[in-house]
């Protein structure tokens, strides 16, 4: 099994990271600081991150995804919904499924057909309370229920995604149409699911909160390899930089007492790895069918 160790390669500490995606056109990485409610746009050269611009939303941002189109800035899953995020750092509410619940939306990832898929979490992290939902038009689709903590999504195809929901300590398959199936277990030793990426040989790389690692899986469960980071809540991770080979992590020091947050000084930091992998673009978000 081949192990990597990721280094730092931005230095500020977020509450929540979370949602990192290489935008290809503009070369650079997006991710969000969850409860803070901020965008991030940062340039890559290796082995450092450079902000270029933030975003504050004035709400929880679970994820981000870039228009097909630059100038339409990007679509985000906000704290009850999905909205768009202007270039001039404007909000616009399309759908909001989880306003007057006690949840909010977690992570997303725009599929091959440029749909935008967010699920949401109970603030009690209340079992079966929460939803996977994709955005049609200004509707929001909900795809599958009795949900307790949506996180990662992987597309294995155009019609059958990768899908974590943490709890069930499992990554299962979904298809569009909301069949579900178990793909595979993750061991509880190794932390819990959150988010992941999938590379161009069909592995996926999940991110292990409370596991300080990243570890690729085959499509069958088999572990490949691993990356160690020097911070327990490693909450997702994307491939980018201009090969796609350099895997981008995100963690989290959400929950810390000022003691813990001591003790992991990475914690909240965002880290970089090489790797033998390549991973594939991120599908973006074709916004056909809004109404304003």
């Amino acid at each position: 099994m081949r192990t990597y160790q990721a280094q730092v390669a931005f230095d500020e500490r977020a509450d929540h990271a979370e949602g990192p995606l290489w935008d290809d056109v503009r070369g650079e990485l997006l991710w969000v600081d969850l409860d803070a409610g901020l965008v991030r746009r940062a340039s890559w050269d290796s082995p450092r991150l450079s902000v270029v611009a933030t975003y504050s939303l004035g709400e929880a941002a679970g994820a981000v995804v870039p228009c097909a189109d630059p100038a339409d800035g990007w679509v985000v899953a906000s704290e009850f919904g999905f909205a768009r995020l202007g270039t001039d750092g404007s909000l616009r509410k399309l759908a909001e499924p989880e306003r007057g619940r006690h949840a909010r939306m977690n992570d997303g990832a725009a599929d091959p057909r440029g749909r935008f898929w967010a699920g949401s979490m109970a603030r009690d992290r209340a079992p079966g309370a929460a939803s996977l939902y994709r955005l049609e038009g200004t509707e929001a689709v909900r795809v599958l229920a009795d949900v307790t903590i949506s996180n990662g999504l992987a597309w294995r195809n155009p019609d059958e995604l990768y899908y974590i929901d943490t709890p069930t300590q499992r990554v299962d398959l979904v298809t569009a149409d909301g069949r579900r199936e178990p793909a595979f277990a993750v061991d509880p030793g190794l932390g819990a699911p959150d988010g992941m990426t999938i590379d161009a040989e069909g592995a996926l790389w999940v991110a292990l909160w409370d596991g300080s690692a990243v570890v690729r899986f085959s499509p069958r469960g088999e572990v490949l390899a691993r990356v160690d980071v020097p911070a327990t809540q490693v909450s997702s991770c994307c491939f980018g930089g201009p090969d796609l080979t350099t895997l981008f992590v995100t963690t989290s020091q959400e929950g810390f007492t000022p003691e813990q947050s001591a003790a992991e000084p990475h914690a909240g930091k965002l880290f970089a790895v090489e790797t033998d992998a390549t991973g594939l673009p991120a599908d973006r978000y074709r916004p056909e069918g809004e109404r304003p």
